[in-house]
């Protein structure tokens, strides 16, 4: 049977420290003594009560009965009161020890950082939350992926690749730069639409008859230049930039610049008389084909030069709105197994410019050789094309993110006017030696193919589309940086070029200087002639984002 005896001497600190705080309490009234005194007298009961333990005595016995519990009773002594233990019958309830309990820290508002333990968040400015902002391999059985481009936190969206920053672009009155953005520069080697020419220069063998001489599809009669295209290889670049106006990367606004080098072609060719050159054209008073002469033996010496140019530059801006994105693990294409990818398609709205422009110029440079006829001839025609193409620019751009690896498709059009602009011009100058003391020079403002009747400004705008398709691959180098090699091709409708401007049909009658009485009608005549015109490449560069 087990006895419990109390410990008498562990009840004289909690005995001082009552007696201790009913003296106070009476002779201290004041709140503020009042509210000390009871915290210091609370300590001392509970040091008191964490020293207390009860002293067992064990017996062998088949029962076990608890102790009488100890009481405490007051007892006047010297105007103080003593608590001392008095002891009553057994009770029935055992003695248990009080358990002792770890209390629950109260909830706290905010967000708590547990040191050396990281389950997501903002590290150093960058959001990693074993996702793919970053570079990495977390695989698909862990959450996140293996390589660029996830959501941040609360984004909902996979970025593919792009680092979100902690906040977005916020102008203030002091405008600040963009938080999230990108910048890209490529270079560009295209095939186009060659510049199209007739039959410009033409040569025969020394021999020929004088009427047969340059003139086309007569025997020996060979083209040196046209009727053929040219400038149909280009080289350029192109500047990409934009921000984002949103950490998740949901709306941005960007804008874009290229340029193909203005490319040109020069001939010339001269000649004594051998070999015989010409002009070839057809006559409409006779309904056959001509030719005028450059050089001949015995009558002409001269050269005869062509020069082409073309230009081709755009630009514009436009709005991009993420529409939906997808994340998974997907098998691979060739080497097998599961891997991350993730995707990101936008629609795009924005405005877009280009502008083409084209010449082409014909020169001659005549001595005659003929007796009593000297004298020099310059003979210069023009043709210069302009298209400006102001529009809506709509698209549609897809990104595919696998690894280290990214896929851009960017297909847009633009639908717009084009401003169609055909500038014709001429002119012949001729100095006449036959009296080397009183010379004479004479211009007129036609030349040889730019008559008076073709000659001039011609404006129209027509309705015109800009079809685009643009491919990019991509590897990240860095977190920041990229390598890009792609496709891009560009279609454009109804713009005019120098080549079906230049005249083949001419009344000999009207060139200067004009005959008194001209025979037939006015040639050539002038009417706009549109066309199609395409350019497609590759294309490689470098891409930052930050």
């Amino acid at each position: 049977m087990v006895t419990t005896v109390p410990n008498l001497q562990k009840f004289r600190p909690l005995s001082v420290a009552l007696f201790a705080a009913f003296t106070l309490s009476s002779f201290n009234n004041s709140p503020a003594d009042a509210q000390t005194s009871s915290r210091s007298n609370q300590q001392q009961i509970q040091a008191a009560r964490a020293t207390w333990s009860p002293t067992r005595t064990a017996a062998t016995t088949s029962n076990r009965q608890s102790a009488p519990a100890p009481t405490l009773q007051p007892k006047s002594n010297s105007g103080s009161r003593v608590a001392r233990p008095r002891t009553s019958k057994p009770s029935s309830s055992a003695v248990r020890q009080a358990a002792h309990q770890v209390p629950s820290p109260p909830p706290v508002e905010g967000e708590v950082i547990y040191e050396g333990h990281y389950d997501g968040g903002i590290v150093g400015g960058t959001i990693i939350d074993g996702s793919c902002d970053t570079m990495g391999s977390c695989g698909c059985d862990s959450p996140g992926c293996d390589a660029m481009g996830s959501c941040g936190p609360s984004c909902g969206c996979s970025m593919c690749g792009e680092l979100p920053s902690g906040r977005a672009w916020r102008p203030a009155v002091t405008l600040s730069l963009p938080q999230d953005g990108w910048v890209s520069f490529e270079a560009l080697h295209m095939r186009t639409d060659g510049l199209s020419l007739p039959p410009l220069i033409t040569s025969s063998p020394s021999g020929t008859d004088r009427n047969n001489a340059g003139v086309l599809n007569r025997p020996g009669t060979g083209v040196m230049y046209g009727d053929d295209h040219v400038l149909d290889s280009f080289n350029g670049g192109r500047l990409r930039f934009g921000f984002w106006f949103d950490r998740c990367h949901t709306l941005g606004v960007g804008g874009e610049y290229f340029e193909l080098n203005e490319e040109s072609d020069q001939f010339s060719a001269t000649s004594t008389g051998t070999p015989i050159l010409a002009r070839p054209f057809f006559n409409t008073l006779t309904g056959s084909n001509d030719a005028e002469l450059i050089a001949f033996p015995n009558v002409l010496t001269g050269t005869a030069t062509v020069n082409v140019q073309s230009h081709l530059v755009g630009g514009g801006f436009y709005f991009r709105k993420l529409t939906c994105c997808d994340e998974g693990c997907r098998e691979r294409l060739f080497c097998g197994g599961k891997g991350h990818f993730c995707s990101r398609s936008e629609f795009r709205l924005g405005y877009r410019y280009m502008q083409l422009g084209e010449g082409v110029q014909i020169g001659e440079q005549l001595v005659s050789a003929g007796a009593g006829n000297q004298g020099t001839f310059g003979i210069m025609d023009s043709f210069d094309t302009t298209n400006q193409f102001n529009g809506l620019d709509l698209g549609w751009n897809h990104r595919v993110t696998r690894g280290y690896w990214t896929f851009d498709g960017l297909v847009r059009i633009a639908v717009g006017n084009t401003m169609q602009t055909v500038d014709v011009s001429g002119s012949t100058t001729i100095v006449d030696q036959t009296d080397p003391a009183n010379q004479t020079t004479e211009t007129y403002n036609a030349g040889f193919l730019a008559l008076d009747s073709n000659s001039g400004i011609h404006e129209q705008d027509e309705f015109s589309v800009i079809p685009e398709l643009t491919l990019t691959l991509g590897y990240q180098l860095t977190d920041h940086l990229k390598a890009t090699v792609g496709y891009t091709g560009i279609y454009w409708s109804n713009v005019v070029r120098p080549g079906q401007h230049i005249p083949t049909m001419i009344n000999p009658d009207y060139l200067p200087p004009t005959a008194g009485n001209p025979q037939g009608d006015a040639q050539p005549l002038f009417a706009f002639d549109t066309t199609d015109y395409w350019a497609h490449g590759i294309t490689y560069g470098l891409e930052y984002r930050w």
